[in-house]
């Protein structure tokens, strides 16, 4: 009995001292705080983009500030002269991956034409995340800014998730920061790490191809029309569907003499990037048995009026957590790209794929209804977008410069209406 007892404490004393060492480690591999917070995957260093100043002038700037957001550097003290703060939170809207300037920048721009200069965007858009991020990213991060508000941008394409807010939910073992785990409570680095290298973040879950995918839709690109569909259905067959027919794959890119490559062909400043999951989303949504809606009448009978509340019950936690810190949550509610007509007319040939979006329009304006109902007030951006050619782009669904500029504004409006309304925070 007394050598198992000492065994167990042994063994107890070495996983300690083990996890330690490991934490240690990777404190020095792990992006400083609050980078490993906000987002799963480090930012490439080096990168810069030109922005306008205050003043008029041009300065230089990295894509990417030492937060690993798309901003310029930001301090948690709020700067002299900010006299009201909001934190934008959200996803690859906020990102603005595909854009030079993020959201957040081209509001605090529209400010300035307004002669504004005491009104402060702080980008935390991280691109493919999701309610439970955004509510974890508040508790952790936002929460330290002292923000007077936080907008929080919602897209129904991948915002209306499965899991619902539960304040006695059992912690899983490990989970993608800023979300609470077990392991992730000790040893926060080391779960950074973990998660990063076995791509268990929900953009890691989201490529099933090798890390060089990128290089490789690149050579994909530089090959004739009439040879991309063979290669691509080539490779989705071997890293995304195993069990799927190349022939079915290749006729499904192939549809329209080709017109899936336009937006990739470019060379103006309207040109995409092919990544990998975008034909690997069309081939899924063409092959799949479910019935999708060819209309918006089909939409609302398709589409189960279930599917809006785990999402709701996160903005709701929210909406609870920012009121009890005295602090503004503002929701907008970005449309699908199928209120772009000329995103409409581009997906015609593949009806099941543009479906999805007639399908989560239903689930928007629902959950729209919803927030209303609850006293939150969402911002409907559908109000602006909803009938303007070439303000989403193509092939991705993101906001093109101009959807971009749109959009900005009616933020900027309504953000000001925000700070008219409550007591604003001296710099």
């Amino acid at each position: 009995m007394k050598k198992g007892f000492f065994w167990a404490i042994y063994s107890l004393v070495l996983a300690a001292a083990t996890l330690v060492g490991l934490e240690l480690v990777a404190f020095f591999l792990t992006p400083s705080w609050p980078a490993y917070e906000l987002r799963p995957l480090a930012v490439p260093s080096g990168l810069e983009r030109p922005i306008e100043a205050a003043d008029g002038t041009q300065e230089t700037i990295p894509f990417y500030n030492s937060w690993g957001m798309k901003d310029r550097e930001r301090s948690f003290e709020r700067p002299p002269g900010v006299r009201f703060r909001i934190a934008f939170d959200g996803d690859s809207f906020l990102e603005g991956m595909f854009s030079l300037e993020p959201l957040s920048q081209v509001v605090e721009t529209q400010w300035a034409k307004a002669g504004v200069r005491d009104m402060e965007a702080v980008n935390l858009g991280v691109s493919a995340t999701s309610p439970i991020q955004y509510y974890y990213r508040i508790t952790s991060v936002a929460l330290e800014l002292h923000p007077d508000a936080i907008l929080l941008m919602f897209y129904p394409g991948n915002d209306f998730i499965e899991e619902s807010f539960s304040p006695e939910a059992t912690l899983p073992f490990i989970a993608e920061r800023p979300e609470p785990s077990l392991l992730g409570d000790i040893a926060p680095h080391l779960t950074w790490q973990i998660v990063d290298r076995l791509g268990l973040s929900e953009i890691g879950r989201g490529v099933a191809g090798p890390k060089d995918e990128y290089n490789i839709m690149l050579e994909v690109m530089k090959k004739p029309r009439s040879e991309r569909a063979a290669l691509i259905a080539t490779y989705l067959k071997k890293y995304y569907f195993p069990d799927k027919d190349e022939t079915v794959m290749r006729e499904i890119l192939s549809r329209n003499d080709g017109s899936f490559w336009a937006p990739f062909e470019r060379t103006d400043d309207k040109a995409e990037q092919l990544a990998g999951w975008i034909p690997a989303g069309v081939v899924r949504f063409e092959t799949n048995s479910k019935k999708m809606p060819r209309d918006a009448v089909e939409a609302e009978r398709l589409t189960d009026p279930t599917e809006i509340e785990p999402a709701l019950s996160w903005l709701i936690a929210t909406d609870e957590l920012t009121k009890s810190k005295g602090i503004k949550l503002v929701i907008a509610v970005a449309p699908m790209a199928s209120v772009d007509p000329s995103y409409v007319a581009f997906w015609k040939p593949w009806p099941h794929y543009l479906g999805w979006s007639l399908h989560e329009e239903v689930n928007r304006r629902r959950f729209l209804a919803a927030l209303w109902s609850r006293g939150l007030a969402p911002i409907d951006l559908a109000e602006d977008l909803t009938g303007v050619d070439g303000t989403y782009r193509l092939a991705d669904g993101h906001w093109t410069a101009l959807g971009t500029s749109i959009v900005a504004k009616r933020i900027a409006t309504e953000l000001i209406k925000v700070r008219g309304q409550l007591p604003a925070t001296s710099g």
